[in-house]
């Protein structure tokens, strides 16, 4: 078991509430996130995302993760693997250079990004540490 994997189980656990004074709700897309809690390099995002929406392939080239099934109809799909998510806290690991993206169904879907970020970068929203296939850098591409 591995630092993160550790974070995961004990924020999972204890579940402490630490928004940050300056995180602010990010709407983006189909998708809105708020930072839940931040120490160090460590930080768990809540995400939702609307009904019938796909994130496109991307990695976050400075953030390994665990993604947290809350609710709705999710498809992550990591490094080519699809994984139907339906049970509450079921995780994916999502580590710095693994593919992924979601399609998201009828009832949409919320899940954590349970995070720790490496190469000395401050935690920050997610998506702003973003790579797709299209060279976009940013999850915020007009």
């Amino acid at each position: 078991m591995d630092d993160l994997e550790r974070f995961k189980d004990w924020w999972l656990t204890n579940r402490p509430i630490n928004t940050p004074p300056d995180s602010k709700l990010v709407y983006v897309a189909d998708t809105n996130g708020l930072v839940l809690y931040r120490e160090g390099q460590y930080q768990v995002e809540l995400f939702s995302v609307k009904p019938n929406s796909t994130i496109k392939p991307h990695v976050h080239p400075n953030v390994d993760s665990y993604e947290v099934y809350i609710a709705g109809d999710i498809v992550f799909t990591c490094d080519g693997l699809d994984y139907a998510q339906k049970e509450l806290g079921a995780t994916i690991r999502v580590r710095p250079d693994s593919w992924h993206s979601g399609i998201f169904g009828n009832r949409g879907g919320v899940f954590l990004s349970i995070q720790k970020w490496g190469n000395d970068v401050h935690p920050k929203f997610v998506g702003d540490d973003w790579k797709d296939k299209d060279g976009n850098k940013s999850y915020c591409v007009s």
